[in-house]
């Protein structure tokens, strides 16, 4: 009886864990959700791109806390007035810390009206908030003193 019990028992947990949503690594989430959105229009889809961030986002640039639709919606306008059109990533390094929290140097290829490319570097923390990484803290890097 006892091994039926613990059967019965272990296939409930099998199948619980089955159903439970599975959340990407770290790095998969930033690659492939996240960097990808500034890949052709990005300015048409900025509610997606807050998305990525969490409501408040901690800028290490002025050490100030910023609304994050604010934030990157207002950023993004200005680009695009300065003839930005899109951008890619170019480099990434990944330190995930611990299972809920990653950081992330990223060089972005930054392409403008005219041909001009352009390079920026920036250091991202994500944490994994009720099942979803979100960034909580940006700052701009200089891309050449981090090996990008």
């Amino acid at each position: 009886m006892k091994l039926l019990v613990t059967v019965v028992l272990l296939a409930g947990g099998i199948a619980l864990a089955e159903d439970e949503p599975s959340v990407p690594s770290a790095l998969d989430w930033y690659k492939n959700e996240y960097a990808t959105l500034y890949g052709d229009k990005p300015w048409e889809k900025v509610d997606e791109l807050v998305s990525h961030f969490a409501e408040n986002v901690h800028d290490h640039d002025d050490g100030e806390h910023y609304n994050a639709h604010e934030w990157l919606s207002g950023g993004i306008e200005e680009w695009k007035i300065e003839g930005w059109l899109r951008s890619e990533l170019a480099e990434l390094e990944h330190d995930q810390l611990n299972a809920s929290t990653a950081t992330f140097k990223a060089k972005w290829r930054d392409y403008y009206t005219g041909g001009n490319i352009g390079h920026e570097c920036g250091w991202y923390l994500a944490d994994l908030v009720d099942g979803t990484w979100l960034i909580t803290e940006y700052a701009t890097i200089a891309c050449s003193e981090h090996g990008l």
